[in-house]
């Protein structure tokens, strides 16, 4: 069995982070990552055979990447870096199991990083899953890591700043976007959102950049706007879009049509808290974070000793505050392990907290304008689907949700939602906010789908040879 002082799941921001500052003190670093190279979907790095000549068409978060690999670089040779690793099990003796390879192994680890990251919201519409229909984050891939438009007419319907970055994305890449969709009310947190940007330079700085590539290229940013409705035979041909309120419900006679063959989501990131949750860590609940959220200390330590979560997937904040909270954990794994004088790494930690609470100030402004409202899960028709892996529909669950006292694992039972391959990420946050919508109380602790091993899907071999340790 393999054993680290350290082992951290999630090869993103926040993970390299925590590494880093692990490392530099000598502490023996173990990282699995699914991904083949470190910086996660943020900081993606092309893969080999592909040459980047364009550095700006990459996005400011590339060249942000670049130091933090340099500082990756210089203390690589003490970090055991395991890519194409599948985390699927987390054990009560401080032991990971993960599938690499075709084969089944464990780690045992005396501190642990999770640094699972966040996916797309997903929203249930008519049309939704027609081909031509895909996440922001599906969006960048295509453009950052295979140089590939995701078609020729794209309209972005959505909230948050996420959109003005993929929208300069592929402006840069030379698409044609329709238009974009911003169902949030930015206008009515104008003088709030620049009391959130004070002492936040760069963040404004990069809106800012965001916009004129936007408006050099004539497309029109829609204010109070949602996508109802994708129309298409084989694929995506007219996009229907209405006027909302501030609950971002439709308002009727507001309709009307697009014509695109693209339709990219992107209404905020869910949190990945399928590894903290198989770990026994305390959750409590907020719709501006991602959903379900670990409870942590101020050193990113979960409920349970010994184990810390950074990132988007312990809330999701953002590249920059996942970088400083994955040093925060480094320095307190550091001190746990006795290797740190006290006094320098108090400083060092009162000056990144500084630093992530003034993150934090611009982020619950746009929390604010981005939070999901009620009228998001309200354009579901009876025969939309809801859990794609098993074609179940709104209308089959629709008598079960307005049932006192349900839960989402009791509609599981009864519909077989949740039981696909993807293990219920995507109908799973689907579930809890129609819940939430019409009136059902959320508890503190995670009322979603259940959680076990194997948390992502792997083959039978790896599972069958989960005992061998080869």
């Amino acid at each position: 069995m393999e054993k680290a002082e350290l082992a951290i799941i999630g090869g993103g921001p926040g993970g390299i982070s925590a590494a880093v500052e692990a490392a530099g003190s000598g502490v023996n670093v173990t990282i699995l990552d699914e991904n083949a190279r470190i910086g996660g979907q943020i900081f993606r790095q092309l893969e080999k055979g592909f040459t980047l000549t364009n550095p700006e068409a990459m996005g400011r978060d590339y060249q942000k990447s670049v130091d933090l690999f340099r500082q990756f670089k210089k203390v690589a040779s003490r970090i055991n870096y395991l890519n194409h690793a599948t985390v699927w099990g987390i054990f009560d003796d401080h032991r990971i199991a993960y599938g690499r390879n075709g084969k089944s192994k464990t780690i045992e680890y005396k501190n642990l990083v999770i640094a699972s990251g966040a996916y797309d919201r997903p929203v249930p519409f008519p049309g939704w899953t027609l081909p031509g229909v895909l996440t922001a984050g599906g969006a960048q891939n295509l453009v950052k890591n295979q140089r590939i438009l995701p078609g020729k007419k794209i309209l972005l319907a959505g909230t948050g700043p996420l959109q003005l970055v993929v929208a300069h994305q592929l402006i840069q890449a030379g698409a044609d976007i329709a238009a974009i969709l911003e169902v949030g009310d930015v206008k009515g947190m104008w003088l709030k959102l620049m009391q959130g940007m004070w002492g936040n330079w760069g963040y404004a700085g990069d809106g800012l950049r965001y916009v004129q590539t936007i408006h050099k290229a004539g497309v029109p940013i829609m204010q109070n706007h949602i996508i109802t409705r994708a129309n298409g035979n084989q694929h995506v041909e007219e996009a229907v879009i209405a006027r909302v309120d501030k609950d971002w419900r439709v308002i009727h006679g507001t309709q009307k049509s697009l014509k695109v063959d693209t339709v990219c989501l992107g209404y905020g990131l869910v949190t990945s808290t399928e590894l903290t949750r198989l770990a026994q860590c305390d959750h409590t609940y907020d719709s501006g974070l991602g959903g379900y959220v670990p409870v942590r200390s101020e050193t990113m330590e979960t409920s349970q000793k010994g184990i810390f979560a950074v990132g988007d997937g312990a809330g999701v904040a953002g590249s920059q505050v996942a970088l400083t909270e994955g040093q925060i954990a480094g320095i307190a794994v550091v001190q746990a392990l006795g290797r740190a004088s006290g006094a320098e790494q108090k400083k060092t930690l009162a000056g990144l907290q500084k630093k992530l609470a003034r993150h934090h100030r611009l982020r619950q402004v746009l929390d604010d304008i981005s939070r999901p409202r009620p009228g998001l899960y309200e354009l579901a028709e009876d025969e939309t689907i809801i859990c794609r892996c098993e074609d179940i529909t709104f209308k089959q669950i629709k008598p079960l949700i307005q049932k006192e006292g349900i839960k989402a694992k009791d509609i599981k039972r009864r519909t077989r939602v949740g039981m696909g391959s993807c293990g219920g990420r995507m109908c799973g946050p689907i579930l809890i906010e129609l819940l939430r919508n019409l009136g059902m109380q959320v508890s503190k602790q995670p009322d979603g789908l259940n959680v076990r091993p194997p948390v992502k899907p792997v083959s039978l071999g790896v599972l069958a040879g989960a005992g061998d340790n080869q």
